[in-house]
């Protein structure tokens, strides 16, 4: 049994050199961007895509079946029925802020950094010649992007009963997540994750970057019935956009993926926000409490059942 034990491994591939020196470049490139060197942060954006990371990720997470060990190994846990496995196929926004609070921006197989697909977007989309990203097409994608791309991946796999809760979910980057697919840890001979602590890291996911989304390029769509209304709104922006007419609140545990605030379950329920003219959004902490602050009207609270005095920022003054 010890025998076995050692033979155990507990990556789908071990992590090259460039791995981490593309973190450090790209690290480089969002303090540059912060800085106002556009130049240098493309520069540094382009170096970081390296060949010999694309070479590293793509074999084995585009043919995940090179990775199995032993395809029946004895007392595996086995595929069940889907009306058998958890409603939640996807882990709920709660349990990901758990888990990524818990594990940080680091796989819990490999131990490389990872990056939030949304930051890669925001990254894109400020250097798009820089970081090019074709979803069909993992041949142009941006290879440190790519490798990087934080997962939430389920140990037990959900086709085997695994559910979508905090106890069978870490962080994972893209290559242990998409090499491990639908198969166990028996079959693919790797130790489990959660017999060994989160590490701690000084990382943090480009998350900078989320700070310096661009405006949306393209203007929501409209149609006949609400042009007069948009029309309106259009003739007197200061009621509705500047934030000096607006109130300061802070929700515990809420991120910001896209063009959506997201909150953990309040008063049993998930909400979600629109980000956009009438509400402005941005990662905070407060006491040591990781959420969000927004400047909106209290009626966006009141319309979802929430009382907006009890969410006012501790730290706003007019």
């Amino acid at each position: 049994m010890t025998a076995a034990l050692e033979r155990l491994r507990n990556f789908i591939k071990e992590p090259i050199p460039a791995i981490f020196e593309a973190c450090e470049l790209l690290s480089a490139a969002a303090e540059a961007h912060l800085n106002g060197d556009r130049e240098v942060a493309r520069a540094l954006f382009c170096q970081a895509d390296m060949r010999e990371i694309w070479n590293w990720v793509n074999p084995d997470w585009e043919t995940p079946h090179r990775n199995v060990r032993l395809h029946k190994p004895g007392g595996d846990t086995q595929e069940i029925p889907k009306i058998e496995r958890d409603p939640l196929r996807h882990p709920p926004l709660h349990v990901k802020a758990a888990v990524l609070s818990r594990d940080g921006y680091r796989c819990r197989y490999c131990g490389i950094p990872v990056i939030h697909a949304d930051v890669r977007k925001i990254a894109n989309a400020l250097y798009p010649d820089a970081v090019p990203w074709q979803a069909s097409d993992p041949r142009k994608q941006h290879a440190a992007f790519q490798c990087l791309w934080l997962q939430y991946d389920h140990v037990v796999p959900h086709s085997h009963g695994g559910s979508s809760t905090e106890d069978n979910v870490v962080i994972s980057c893209a290559l242990c997540n998409y090499g491990k697919d639908r198969y166990t840890l028996r079959q693919l001979g790797i130790s489990d994750p959660r017999l060994r602590p989160p590490a701690p890291i000084s990382w943090g996911g480009l998350e900078c970057l989320r700070a310096c989304a661009p405006p949306r390029s393209r203007p929501p769509k409209t149609s006949a019935a609400n042009g007069d209304v948009r029309e309106a709104l259009a003739a007197a922006p200061s009621e509705i956009s500047s934030p000096a007419h607006s109130n300061a609140f802070f929700l515990p545990g809420a991120w910001i993926r896209g063009e959506y605030l997201y909150t953990p379950t309040i008063a049993g329920k998930e909400r979600w926000f629109k980000i956009g003219p009438e509400l402005i959004a941005e990662p905070a902490t407060r006491n040591g409490i990781n959420g969000c602050r927004l400047l909106c009207y209290p009626a966006l609270f009141r319309r979802r059942g929430l009382s907006p005095e009890a969410l006012l920022d501790p730290e706003h003054s007019d």
